[in-house]
């Protein structure tokens, strides 16, 4: 694999779970940081926590990105991320997908090198769409920029004005993890 960046988004307020999704002990140890763990393990060379407060990771080491302007959801965790990179692609994941694992993941991996032409990569299952499980390039920036500049915040609306392509995930692989009730 050559050089290759992923971003776990972990800027959520998680209202709903009413801890943060970030800290769930999972495999005993924080979500995140376990998350983390599966990038680096396929390969991943460079890692970056984006958003939320990058002070709670600190005993892990892990690299970690504020929001350039926090409060505006997921698509500025993209943006951000995009933002601060020269790599073309980074591979999105969001910290709620408390299920993924190194099969997922080298399934994206794969995934890429077979639509070069494409902005955004991302995953699907019966379920319906998960675009942040995926490669995002760098050159929808400036898509993403103008549409959070007009007060749009959607992830799905931002990807269907792309060149975007699904791919097949285990729909138990892609399950969010919102509520306490999710968990089990």
């Amino acid at each position: 694999m050559t050089s290759t960046r992923a971003v776990v988004l972990v800027g959520g307020a998680s209202k709903r779970m009413g801890t943060d999704k970030a800290l769930l002990a999972v495999e005993d140890q924080p979500a995140a940081i376990r998350i983390c763990r599966l990038l680096d393990e396929v390969g991943f060379d460079e890692i970056v926590l984006v958003g939320g407060e990058g002070s709670r990771f600190e005993a892990h080491g892990q690299a970690h990105l504020p929001d350039l302007e926090p409060g505006r959801g997921p698509l500025e965790g993209i943006r951000s991320a995009l933002a601060a990179t020269t790599h073309d692609w980074t591979l999105v994941v969001a910290v709620d997908l408390l299920h993924l694992n190194d099969a997922a993941i080298r399934t994206m991996i794969e995934a890429r090198a077979d639509h070069p032409f494409d902005d955004v990569i991302h995953a699907t299952s019966p379920d319906g769409p998960q675009p942040l499980f995926g490669w995002w390039r760098r050159s929808t920036l400036q898509t993403i920029e103008r549409e959070l500049s007009l007060g749009h915040r959607s992830v799905r609306n931002v990807v269907g004005m792309l060149r975007a392509s699904m791919i097949d995930i285990p729909a138990d692989v892609l399950r969010n993890v919102n509520r306490p009730e999710d968990l089990g």
